[in-house]
């Protein structure tokens, strides 16, 4: 059994107190830039110094994310900012950008780097590169099952969430708020667009389709602890101290008694901020937020509601018995009602309730109790029948109370162990610290005392005195094991000078520790590539999943054909992958394209965890037998062409992908930012740019509709307040599903300016798309010598955006 280390959120250094007190072994925090969570309070790199000092002296680890997508005129600022944390000594840099990667292994290799969970890591493949890249921890998709996660081989440590908020798109892996409100997720700015409210075409109910419940393995951590998992994460540095406090609390208190052998339960996580809890993918048992709030722990339900007073059917497992000053919920088809309980309750049995005696009960752990609380409603005109609602806790005032002992008293971390040695050298006091860090390090400090122990005048200070005063460890995070006095107690010196004593030899070894975690701050800059242009033979690409298109492509130079999910024909009902299905498709787009022009390469799905990806491989092996061999787009760092997904903002990432031919660009970069790449690109002629079509903004593992409506879920539309139209699709794999963007991306009156900075390759989306949608390939050559013919646009794209460009 392996305890994982427990990693905990830090918003601000405020923050901090509460992680270390509660047991973190170590916390994650962000700078005020380049940080996923751009709205949290974040750090000064003066208070990331000051962090990592005080966490260390605590035996805590220090992650700073630097965990979004880098744009080309950032690099140099970027690495020198991650040269200061370097200096300042963090213990790793949580990191998304491939480049940033290159960069810190070339300048700063000493930088422990983990991979960010904004990297989708969800496969052998992939882990297999980034290994190879010198990182030492990937932050694994929330998205993983616990078979996919023990199937892993890699000596990189692995870390998984364990607790905190789900987002419904793979991270990394979500343009919806950068499309849709111009706030990237990748740039640490997302709007949170899945909280809100939306209809699914056919469905009348509007609901949170994109809001899963919070995710929580608090009853998994034995099962977890029998995995290859080295950390297991928490969520939240934007949530309150109370969740910080109660939640690292608990989950410490759980890991050290899995230490023991033994299991614990918690009610209190429920009792934090949390839209509903769920064990995710871990456990396949997802499920949607009832609200987009806080909606606390499921208590009972309402057996009877009266003028004045509500009667509440308490559940027999429910430990904590609501009080005056706790807060309820109360939840029905979509409404909710809450409100302070103003007098403290009556507790009685439903036998007593029935019978009209509401006889007060004395002995809590009784079954079929009832809690009856005064009504009290806030608005008269959002009232409605609570007969039978649900009924949750949604705050209590003992949590408060918890939350400042921890704040002021907790004493959760790992304490450093101190041997003192006290003597005498020409009757001057001599005092020595060695200090054992939780990590093994030793640190070893001698100070000298400035005054001589004398003859005594009345009484001398004896030896157990001594001992007494420097036991006395203040505020510093010592145990003392040991004390070795050698001295006879027959002399005299003022207790004070034993008091500074002890204090300089504490501040010495402090001194010692906080100085052995430094580095040089140096300042790095870097070379640019001035790009000579070059005239290179301007081309477009076609994506698609028609054959039909195949029929009629021409004067298109590559064309990327991915196999459409046609319902459930991919998987079969034993739950395999049909297999045959995909090679008649592939076969029969060879047999279509045998003559053409174009270099039709076979498009992989960009999320393909192993299982798929060992389908995907037996189906390549068999086509190659069948000599159709087709080059492959793919995002696992082993294919020739590359897709959107892979975020690729600038050029040290463009020139760590060698195996590529072709990168595709982020749709997400601006005009300044294509001349900014196009200027220092050394080669030009692999890059390209989506120019129309529309953009995925979504890719999730976790279904729209639950239960029996679930088939419901492709090949329909996910529609917003202002009756925007999402298409929604399945991936070939079976199990993901992709929200389209409503409007398509449309460059076409930008052409001719990035294809006079230098630009060459650019490609269009016509995937699910009529069978006329080829002709895109025309309006887009015109384009390129020139001539844009917006009525022909229109008829083939008629809704059109420029985005973010």
């Amino acid at each position: 059994m392996r305890i994982p280390e427990l990693l905990a959120p830090v918003g601000s250094m405020d923050y901090l107190k509460v992680a270390i007190n509660a047991g973190a072994s170590s916390v994650y925090l962000s700078g005020k830039d380049y940080g996923a969570r751009k709205f949290a309070e974040n750090f000064t790199l003066d208070e990331i110094n000051d962090a990592v000092n005080i966490a260390h002296m605590h035996n805590v680890k220090v992650y700073v994310t630097v965990n979004t997508l880098i744009k080309e005129d950032e690099l140099e600022d970027v690495i020198n900012y991650l040269s200061s944390l370097y200096a300042i000594g963090v213990d790793a840099v949580l990191v998304q950008d491939l480049g940033l990667v290159e960069l810190i292994n070339r300048h700063l290799p000493n930088l422990k780097i983990h991979a960010s969970t904004q990297m989708t890591i969800e496969n052998q493949k992939k882990l297999d590169y980034i290994e190879s890249k010198g990182i030492k921890r990937v932050v694994l998709p929330r998205e993983m099952k616990k078979e996919e996660i023990k199937a892993l081989k890699t000596n990189m440590e692995l870390e998984i969430f364990a607790h905190g908020a789900l987002c419904y798109s793979y991270s990394g892996q979500c343009l919806m708020s950068s499309f849709k409100g111009g706030r990237s997720g990748n740039r640490g700015t997302c709007a949170q667009p899945c909280r809100q409210k939306y209809k699914i075409e056919g469905i009348d109910k509007e609901d949170y389709y994109l809001s899963p419940c919070d995710l929580s393995l608090f009853n998994q951590l034995k099962e977890i602890s029998e995995l290859n998992v080295s950390c297991i994460k928490i969520e939240g540095r934007m949530r309150s101290k109370e969740y910080l406090a109660i939640v690292i609390s608990n989950y410490r208190k759980a890991l050290n008694k899995l230490k023991s052998g033994k299991e614990t339960k918690s009610e209190e996580i429920n009792l934090v901020f949390n839209r509903g809890l769920c064990e995710g993918k871990f456990n396949d048992s997802v499920k949607r937020s009832l609200r987009a709030g806080h909606i606390g722990l499921k208590i009972g339900h309402v057996i009877e509601s009266r003028k004045n007073q509500i009667a509440i059917r308490l559940n027999d497992s429910v430990e904590n018995i609501p009080e005056k000053g706790d807060g309820l919920l109360i939840v029905k088809n979509n409404k909710d009602y809450g409100f302070e309980i103003s007098q403290n309750p009556l507790i009685t049995t439903l036998n007593h309730y029935k019978k009209g005696k509401n006889k007060p009960v004395k002995d809590l752990t009784r079954e079929n109790k009832v809690l009856i609380v005064k009504k009290v409603w806030q608005n008269k005109k959002s009232t409605f029948n609570l007969n039978e609602s649900d009924v949750y806790l949604t705050k209590r005032n003992k949590i408060s109370k918890k939350v400042k002992e921890i704040e002021n008293k907790g004493n959760s971390f790992v304490k450093s162990k101190l041997i003192l040695t006290f003597s005498l050298k020409n009757k001057f006091p001599l005092l020595k610290g060695r200090l054992t860090l939780a990590s093994k390090k030793e640190f070893e400090c001698e100070v000298r005392g400035n005054a001589p122990f004398e003859k005594p005048i009345k009484k001398s200070v004896d030896a157990e005195t001594i001992k007494n005063q420097l036991q006395k460890i203040g505020n510093y995070p010592y145990e003392i094991i040991q004390i070795n006095i050698n001295y006879d107690g027959t002399l005299f010196i003022p207790i004070s000078k034993i008091n500074e004593l002890r204090r300089n030899l504490f501040e010495r070894l402090e001194a010692e520790v906080i100085n052995s975690y430094k580095h040089e701050n140096k300042r790095i800059e870097l070379e640019t590539e001035s790009n000579e242009k070059t005239e290179n033979e301007c081309g477009l690409s076609f994506y698609t999943n028609n054959l039909n298109h195949l029929k009629h492509l021409e004067n298109v130079k590559r064309v990327y054909l991915e196999i459409p999910s046609e319902n459930d024909s991919l998987v079969l009902a034993n739950g395999k992958y049909n297999l045959n299905y995909m090679i008649n498709f592939i076969k029969d787009a060879c047999e279509i394209s045998y003559e053409k022009d174009y270099e039709l390469i076979w498009k992989w799905p960009d999320i393909a965890h192993d299982n798929f990806i060992k389908a995907l491989n037996k189906v390549r092996g068999i086509l190659n037998k069948m000599n159709c061999k087709l080059p492959i787009m793919s995002a696992n760092f082993n294919g020739e062409y590359s897709p959107y997904s892979m975020n690729i903002t600038n050029n040290e990432t463009i020139n760590s992908l060698k195996c590529y031919k072709i990168l595709t660009l982020s749709p997400e970069l601006t005009r300044k930012d294509y001349e900014n790449i196009i200027k220092n690109c050394r080669y030009p002629e692999k890059v390209e740019i989506l120019v129309q079509g529309s953009v995925e903004l979504m890719k999730t593992r976790y279904p729209i509709l639950y239960g029996n409506e679930n088939k419901m879920d492709y090949e329909n539309y996910l529609i917003d307040r202002k009756n925007r139209r999402y298409p929604i699709h399945k991936s070939i794999s079976g199990e993901e599903l992709i929200i389209f963007n409503d409007e398509e991306l449309c460059l076409i009156n930008e052409i001719t300016h990035l294809k006079n900075i230098g630009f060459s390759n650019f490609a269009i989306d016509g995937r699910y798309k009529d069978d006329e949608h080829y002709r895109m390939i025309d309006i887009y050559n015109s384009a390129l010598n020139g001539t844009v013919n917006e009525k022909e646009l229109k008829r083939y794209s008629s809704k059109n955006t420029t985005a973010n460009y």
